[in-house]
Parts: C-alpha cells; structure tokens; sequence
C-alpha cells in the first residue's frame, strides 16, 4: 500500500481496504478462524486512520420529506 511522504494514506488505498473489508465479512463469525478475525481487525483499524472527506447529501425518508446526512467519500463513515 502507497503512503504520501507526509504519512497521510492515499484515498485510494482506503477505498481498496474498504471493499476488502466488505469481502471479509461476507464469511459467518462463526465460520471465521482466529487469523481471519486477525486480518479483519487489521483491515479494520487501517480504515480508521482515513483522511475524511466529507459529504453532504439529502436522502428521501418520504415522498414529501428528505433528510441530510453527511459522510465520508472514501471510508462511508457517518458523521
């Protein structure tokens, strides 16, 4: 994975992990050994050190009714 000089991950290497994140826990907990949780966990802490960019978008909740939410582009974190 490429890291920029000032040790700020690249937006891609975060959406990459997130899609890898997204196949992991496609396997049952049950089914998962300690080395996958291991992994997983890895992934998962990777994906905390994102360098946000933040979203703001309206979602319908009704026909007449629409909320904002607001999140980061790369890692889909809410705020």
């Amino acid at each position: 994975m490429s890291e920029k000089s000032n040790n700020t991950l690249n937006p891609l290497d975060i959406i990459a992990m997130v899609k890898c994140k997204s196949s992991l826990q496609e396997i049952p907990v049950e089914m998962q050994n300690q080395e996958y949780k291991e992994i997983l966990t890895k992934v998962t802490n990777y994906i905390h050190n994102c360098p946000h960019h933040i979203v703001y978008d309206h979602i319908d909740i009704s026909p007449d009714n629409s909320k904002t939410i607001c999140y980061c582009e790369y890692c889909y974190q809410t705020f």
